[in-house]
């Protein structure tokens, strides 16, 4: 398994969202073994025009991150930073039960069968989700889940067993992207992350509970669904339309329970456009499922008189929230 993409966590550190017209960055530390609130800064304009990240320089987004960090006296130097889901590829792939010597040369192998660009342009990394017997149907003709008992020693052989592996690819060309704009801006890299698991740390924490969260962009939304804290699906749609969110969530939830044969038991909405009641009325009469505007601050301490403003802003700092728990866990 390869570490430089899930990072290490280490020290108090700054989680930045880089989304494509805005900057979020959230400062925590640790007080009392718990994570705690010490700043947070947004840079965003309401043109597009005047600030779309993807048309921008390195250097111009350099300097708007130095400008905010500078303007709101941000301490730390040392940054976990986001990787949009629509920019990554992941997805979770099964393999018979291996050494972990075997999967680091297995995975690879098995790369080539999804992901989208040739292997020498992405940098992958992957984790084991589970390596017990997979309630998932099996995609290949005649495969099993039986485990056999060994008649001489009484332990358990792995034949018909399955382990679930989280694959994760990203273009060489974004990370080096990334990396150039973070020592641009004096700052010490961390960590990259991908969006869908800074939600899931933020959002989720440590319920094993089976949620799917809703996380709107200008321009779009990601589905992700989160079951027994692991990421097991990710989806990005390019549409605003709720009634094509909605059918996109029916779909995706389908796609899970019938793939899982689990439930998934509530939405979690993220981003922006969380907090509009029409938005929030119109999934929540819909859905057959909860739905719930999700606070990535709930487990995280902060000022008292910073509650109100959390309360408003909490949704759009879910990713920020999320890189900068990777220390303060």
């Amino acid at each position: 398994m390869f570490d430089w993409l899930w990072g290490k966590k280490s020290g108090a550190q700054l989680g930045i969202d880089l989304g494509s017209y805005s900057i979020k960055i959230v400062e925590l530390t640790k007080k009392e073994e718990r994570a705690y609130l010490t700043n947070y800064a947004l840079a965003q304009k309401k043109s597009e025009a005047a600030f779309n990240i993807s048309e921008l320089k390195d250097e111009e987004i350099a300097k708007i991150l130095v400008e905010l960090i500078s303007k709101s006296q941000l301490a730390s130097r040392r940054a976990s930073v986001s990787l949009p889901v629509e920019k990554t590829f992941s997805t979770v792939i099964n393999l018979p039960f291996m050494t972990e010597q075997e999967l680091a040369a297995a995975v690879p192998y098995e790369a080539q069968k999804y992901v989208p660009l040739p292997l020498d342009e992405v940098i992958l990394d992957w984790s084991v989700i589970s390596s017990e017997k997979s309630s998932v149907k099996p995609s290949a003709k005649g495969a099993t889940d039986s485990v056999k008992e060994n008649s001489t020693d009484g332990t358990k052989e792995t034949e018909g067993c399955q382990i679930q592996i989280l694959l994760l690819a990203v273009p060489k060309e974004i990370i080096n992207r990334i990396t150039r704009i973070i020592k641009l801006a004096g700052l010490e890299l961390v960590a990259l992350e991908q969006e869908a698991f800074s939600l899931a740390r933020s959002l989720v924490g440590n319920d094993k509970s089976t949620y799917i969260i809703v996380d709107f962009g200008r321009k779009g939304a990601d589905l992700i669904i989160v079951d027994q804290g692991f990421i097991r699906m990710s989806h990005n749609l390019e549409s605003t339309n709720k009634e094509i969110i909605l059918m996109e969530i029916d779909r995706v939830v389908n796609v899970f329970q019938i793939r899982y044969n689990k439930k998934v038991g509530q939405c979690l909405l993220a981003g922006g456009s969380a907090i509009e009641k029409d938005l929030f009325d119109f999934l929540s009469s819909k859905l057959k499922i909860p739905v719930k505007v999700g606070d990535p601050f709930a487990r995280i301490d902060c000022d008292a008189k910073l509650e109100p403003f959390l309360k408003e802003l909490g949704s759009q700092l879910a990713i920020a929230v999320g890189l900068a728990m990777r220390s303060a866990d």
